[in-house]
């Protein structure tokens, strides 16, 4: 049975209305229902992203796959109104209201669907896995590989995944605990970086406009090949963290003084922090929100893509301080007003954005 109020909240959310209140007030009804949380989530994956997995061959069977998962939630899972009726008269009418709420997240994506513009883009033949804003998801890819995904974050990968290769490309960041197959590498490609593995547990940090690729190795071995610089290949070795820069400004930089060699990465070390016993860098796979003596600037980035807020920072002084803290259950208000303890500073709601003053 799914309750009216929740799918007020999911259409508003999904429609980019919902305030700081409701986004919490969500979150706290899907703590109380894994099962109804899960069905929320996919709903919205499809919202988000038409094609949920293998790619469609047209927009009309995307929106015919869709109508049709809603037609086995409701014969599955849903009593019929008529067979409620003589028995309590208010759940057939609460029914009722929770359909009509379902026919208007319907109605939205199948006008979503319908309204994009053909661009005469060819149908891609990629399998795609992706989370929303906010969330986080794992799967298991054809190989037996297991993959986290964090906030906006989504990986592609061609049909024949596991048979002749095993490749993928990733936006975002995901943790990926890799199945061994000496015959056939695994090997992911983030923006202008790819990394080699053959079996191992490692973390990528590669969101679009970050002109930076961080990879935080686990176990095992990986090798990163940098497109700036592909005849040096870089071995990274377990508990090491690397940097990469990227982008074309990368490629246009010249050293300072002659024979100066210019540094395109920057190697740490992975520490565990003692209170948690977790690493900050793949913290986020076990929901905790770690940061690790990071300035404000990478706070904030964070904090947007995990509570799916927007952050505007006007105390330019603030940007460059350094912040450190663990959170679980937290929501973004309860997060900043922890965080006034380590540097003071003022911040007013405004809906989804956050304004920092």
């Amino acid at each position: 049975m799914i309750p009216n109020r929740i799918w007020q909240l999911v259409a508003r959310k999904l429609s980019g209305e919902a305030g700081i209140d409701e986004i919490r007030e969500l979150e706290t009804l899907l703590k109380e229902d894994a099962e109804l949380a899960y069905r929320v989530h996919l709903y919205t994956r499809y919202f988000e992203n038409p094609s949920g997995g293998p790619a469609e061959n047209s927009r009309q069977e995307a929106g015919q796959r869709f109508r049709e998962r809603l037609s086995r939630e409701k014969t599955e899972k849903v009593t019929p109104v008529a067979d409620l009726k003589n028995k309590t008269p208010m759940r057939g009418k609460w029914l009722v209201a929770a359909g009509w709420v379902l026919l208007a997240v319907l109605s939205v994506f199948l006008y979503r669907l319908n309204s994009r513009e053909d661009k005469g883009n060819p149908v891609t033949l990629a399998n795609e896995f992706k989370t929303m804003p906010g969330t986080r998801s794992k799967t298991t890819l054809p190989d037996g590989s297991v993959v986290w995904l964090n906030s906006e974050s989504r990986i592609t990968y061609n049909k024949d995944f596991g048979v002749n290769n095993r490749e993928v490309a990733l936006q975002g960041e995901a943790f990926f605990d890799v199945v061994k197959n000496k015959a056939v590498p695994f090997i992911v490609h983030a923006q202008t970086v790819k990394i080699v593995v053959k079996g191992t547990a490692f973390n990528v940090r590669s969101y679009p406009g970050s002109q930076k690729v961080q990879t935080s190795l686990i176990r095992g071995a990986v090798e990163l090949i940098n497109e700036a610089d592909p005849e040096h290949p870089i071995q990274l070795k377990p508990n090491e963290k690397i940097t990469i820069r990227t982008g074309k400004r990368q490629l246009a930089e010249v050293p300072e003084k002659p024979g100066q060699k210019t540094e395109t990465y920057h190697l740490d070390t992975l520490r565990q922090l003692a209170q948690t016993m977790t690493i900050p860098e793949v913290s986020w796979v076990v929901n905790q929100l770690v940061f690790d003596n990071e300035v404000f600037t990478e706070v904030i980035d964070k904090m947007e893509k995990w509570y799916n807020v927007d952050i505007v920072l006007i105390n330019d002084a603030l940007g460059s301080k350094q912040f450190s803290a663990v959170y679980e259950d937290e929501d973004v208000v309860q997060a900043l007003e922890a965080l006034q303890y380590v540097h003071h500073f003022d911040f007013e709601v405004k809906g989804r954005t956050i304004v920092i003053k």
